[in-house]
């Protein structure tokens, strides 16, 4: 009796869900830094208008939506 061998198949790629919540995550941990950065440096400058939080938040949103983009699009 001769089988015939079913042809593999190809190995699956990860789970959209699993690569775009990775990607929140990284965007999250892009942004919260930002923010961070910028307290800090607030503090440490001892300025009465946070201008180091707002900007490096700005900075950090666009960061982060840049790289969700550049992602997207290598696919």
């Amino acid at each position: 009796m001769n089988e015939q061998k079913k042809p593999s198949l190809p190995k699956k790629l990860p789970n959209s869900y699993a690569k775009y919540s990775g990607m929140a995550v990284q965007m999250a941990a892009i942004i919260v830094g930002g923010v961070l950065g910028g307290i800090q440096l607030d503090k440490w400058l001892t300025l009465k208008f946070p201008i180091f939080t707002l900007g490096l938040t700005l900075f950090s949103v666009f960061l982060a939506i840049y790289y969700f983009i550049k992602d997207v699009i290598k696919k």
